[in-house]
This record gives C-alpha cells, sequence and structure tokens, in this order.
C-alpha cells in the first residue's frame, strides 16, 4: 500500500465519494424505474390538469368566436388571468375557418393579445409599433383568418414580460382535417411562475433558471395515466420568460414543430425548447410507464452538468402491446441549400450582467427598419455575439431554417422561433408574405425588453410608426 500523502488521501476521499454518488444514483434509477412501472406509485404525485376549452359563441362552422377577460386575480404567484384565476383556455380552430375573439381588458393597466406563430394582419398582432393597446375598461375585437395548421399560443405584447410572467397566455390549436385521430391528445404548457422575483437585477435579470417548473399551473412532478395500446398526441408549449426546456425520454416520436408538422417523423435524443417555441410528438403507450425528465440548461452555454429533474411520469394502465405510430400528413420536403450570401444580417450582442441588450448596436424603440418586398424570400443571418442563448422570433411571417452554425438541417425546418447557441450563427429564409411591419426579437422576455428587438418590414405598410415599445 503506498503512503497516505495528502494527495493519495484526496485521491482516496475522490474515489468514495464517486463510488457512493455512483451507488446512489443506481439506487435512484432502480426506485425511478419501479415507479414509473407501477400506476399506483405515479398516482402518489398529483394528476396533470386538464386545460379547459374557450366556448365557441357562434354557431357557424366557419367561424370561431371567443369571449377572453383579462382580469387581476389576487394570486401572488399568478397575478393576472384570462380564465378566473387558472391558465388562459385553449381556444380550438379548424384549419381554414375565422377567429373571432373579445377581449375585456378588466386590469389596472393596458394590455393587449399576440397570436404568436400566426400569419394575423398586423393590425390583429397585438403590438405598439403603429396601433395602441386596450386601455383598461375597454373591449377589442381581434379577428383573422387561420390558414396554417399547428401548435400556436396567446399572450401579451404589453409590459410583455411581467404580464405573461403573470399569468396571462393560453394555447391556441389549429386542426388539421389531414390528421388522423389519437386515442388521446395532451397540451402541456410549461412555465415557471414569478421568473421577475428571481434574478438579482430584478426582472430583467436570468435568475434561477433550474428548478420550480409547473405544467398547465401545477408544481412538476405530476402524473399521466394512459391506457396501453394507445397512440397520444402531446402538445408541448414553453410559455416561461427565460427558462429552456431540454426534455428527455425514451422513444421520441417527434411529428410537428412550430409551423405544424415535420416533413418526416423525426427521432431525436432531446427536445430542446426555448422561451416562446413549440413541439408535438407521439406517445405509443405499451406495457411499460416511463419519466419525462428536464435537463438543467443554462442560458449561458446550454446543458449543464447538473441530474435530470422529473417533470412527468407516464404510467400504464391494462398493458398492451405499444401500437404502431399513426398516419401523420407529412410533406416529405427535403431541406433548401443555403445560398452564398445575406439580404439581411442581425447581430445579437449585450450581456445579462449589464442589462443592454442591442440588435445591430441598436436598442428599441430606436431601431433602423429593414425592409423587403411582399412575396420575396430574403436570406437573413442572425449572428449571437452575446454570452447568452437567444430564442430568434418573427411576428407575422415564417422562416426555413437553413443552417446554424454551418450545419445544415436533416429535413425542411419550418420556425417562427429558434434557439441561437452562444456566439452562434442562425441562417433562415424568410417567406415573406404577410405585408406590415413586424417585430423581430429575442424571445427571452426580458432582453426583448431592454433593446432586443427591431422591426422588419415587409411590402408597404400603411400608417407611420409609433416608435412605441
Amino acid at each position: 500500500m503506498p503512503p497516505l500523502t495528502s494527495h493519495n488521501a484526496s485521491r482516496m476521499a475522490y474515489n468514495m465519494a464517486s463510488a457512493m454518488a455512483s451507488a446512489m444514483a443506481y439506487a435512484i434509477a432502480l426506485t425511478m424505474a419501479y415507479a414509473i412501472a407501477s400506476p399506483a406509485l405515479a398516482q402518489e404525485l398529483p394528476p396533470v390538469p386538464r386545460l379547459a376549452e374557450a366556448a365557441d359563441l357562434d354557431p357557424d362552422p366557419a367561424l370561431v368566436q371567443v369571449a377572453l377577460t383579462a382580469a387581476e386575480t389576487g394570486d401572488p404567484v399568478f397575478p393576472y388571468s384570462y380564465a378566473d384565476g387558472g391558465i388562459g383556455p385553449i381556444i380550438r380552430v379548424p384549419l381554414g375557418a375565422s377567429l373571432a375573439v373579445d377581449l375585456d381588458n378588466a386590469l389596472s393597466d393596458p394590455t393587449t393579445i399576440h397570436w404568436h406563430g400566426v400569419a394575423v394582419p398586423e393590425a390583429m398582432d397585438g403590438t405598439l409599433w403603429r396601433f395602441d393597446p386596450v386601455m383598461p375598461g375597454e373591449r377589442f375585437r381581434y379577428a383573422f383568418p387561420v390558414e396554417q395548421a399547428g401548435t400556436f399560443w396567446y399572450h401579451p405584447h404589453f409590459d410583455t414580460a411581467r404580464q405573461v410572467d403573470g399569468g396571462l397566455f393560453g394555447a391556441l390549436l389549429v386542426d388539421d382535417p389531414a390528421a388522423p385521430a389519437a386515442d388521446d391528445e395532451l397540451v402541456l404548457i410549461f412555465d415557471r411562475a414569478m421568473e421577475s422575483h428571481e434574478s438579482p437585477r430584478g426582472e430583467a435579470g436570468h435568475g434561477a433558471l433550474m428548478g420550480g417548473w409547473r405544467i398547465n399551473g401545477a408544481h412538476a412532478p405530476l402524473a399521466f395515466t394512459a391506457r396501453g395500446g394507445a397512440a397520444v398526441r402531446v402538445r408541448l408549449i414553453n410559455v416561461s420568460s427565460v427558462g429552456y426546456l431540454d426534455l428527455r425520454w425514451p422513444g421520441i416520436r417527434h411529428i410537428a414543430s412550430d409551423q405544424g408538422f415535420l416533413p418526416a417523423l423525426q427521432t431525436p435524443d432531446r427536445i430542446l425548447l426555448g422561451p416562446g417555441d413549440r413541439a408535438e410528438v407521439e406517445w405509443l403507450i405499451g406495457e411499460e410507464g416511463f419519466s419525462v425528465e428536464n435537463q438543467p440548461f443554462s442560458l449561458n452555454g446550454g446543458e449543464t452538468w447538473q441530474a435530470p429533474s422529473e417533470l412527468l411520469r407516464v404510467a400504464v394502465t391494462e398493458p398492451a402491446p405499444a401500437p404502431d405510430g399513426l398516419p401523420w400528413p407529412f410533406s416529405g420536403a427535403a431541406p433548401s441549400d443555403d445560398p452564398p450570401y445575406s439580404d439581411i444580417v442581425y447581430v445579437f450582442a449585450g450581456s445579462d450582467r449589464t442589462g443592454e441588450w442591442f440588435i445591430n448596436g441598436e436598442q428599441f424603440p430606436a431601431v433602423t427598419v429593414e425592409a423587403v418586398p411582399q412575396g420575396s424570400r430574403p436570406i437573413i443571418e442572425i449572428r449571437n455575439h452575446s454570452p447568452t442563448h437567444h430564442p430568434f422570433h418573427i411576428h407575422g411571417n415564417h422562416f426555413e431554417v437553413l443552417s446554424l452554425d454551418g450545419q445544415r438541417p436533416p429535413y425542411a425546418r419550418y420556425e417562427d422561433t429558434v434557439d441561437i447557441p452562444v456566439h452562434g450563427r442562425l441562417r433562415v429564409r424568410l417567406f415573406a408574405d404577410n405585408p406590415g411591419a413586424w417585430m423581430t426579437h429575442c424571445h427571452i422576455l426580458p432582453h426583448a425588453e431592454e433593446g432586443m428587438m427591431t422591426v422588419l418590414e415587409v411590402g408597404v405598410p400603411e400608417g407611420p410608426p409609433r416608435g412605441a415599445p
């Protein structure tokens, strides 16, 4: 045996600690394996709440009419609500119908509704560059045709970080008649309440990003029980102001993203959702359950060393062989080539230490407005020169991802919100079909409010800019 020097003692202590950590991890794994295979243990967790759907107030099948009231709740966690203290109701619209939403503002502050990911007329987009907010006591009707199927969401674009963090959000689901009917559909809205209160810099900082997740308003972890042999369509929406979801579970089947169904089924090992991002997946329930875990993710570099946390435990009743995947209407589209030029370049810069954020050296609203012709397909390059991730989001129009850090995606990827890693470079082709002046910004909401937002004009919008934040 070698002499017990300080170095050897440290080495022995390290080996013992590693062995103890490995044994503990193994014990935890065994416990989790037993738990997720057992419906009885899954029931020890509270069930994930099912979200209510908004009532359609018009019998015309070509029109969905909904009434929403933005009100104060008195709840210190979710002080605002569209639904008497709960998460905003699911608004469900068939593809090709029109949607009319009457918003009554019962808040003491102005507000708006932005339809995240939806190509709406500019006057319906809920932004203040050219239009006024809905004042306290006022009613405003948002009305527009719905021409893109997918999973979207709605939220204010006035005092955005505070009002969204306070509970003003909900899911907008546009159903594609070509999609098969699943045995069950689960809508999961992920949020971290009171994010603005966690940062040492106040509401503008990053704060603690590692825990405190809620699903449909309830503290995670939660339980979901499904019948063996069932195919479940799951819609995932991250409405957090600053938090990233890095979701893992066995056998991921990714079927849709921001702008509807993917060109083909994807089977990644993770689903990464930045603030504002969405995805749809298919769960083929068999004889054993599983756990949906979240790998802690830092804005300053991505995946961290911490152990993952369980968000949702899926248990099985009436175990049976897993069904085949459903015949989703995949297009089979191949990714486009990335040309050797850019029409627009946006440089994201700033620091979470100063709370100042810039696009091309400018802070909203004192920005240079880029303009492209309606019907054009401009190439936009976004360079992240900052020490944090940024989810890049464009209003009113969507884009195809051409490359990220020089890597072409394996499929035609159509999005409206995409994460750009630290010092990353994103290149997209914009489908500039919807005329108007559109907010273009980071969807970490404090970043946008501290300057990381600009305006992109498609066609020739009517009226002068207001220049309001």
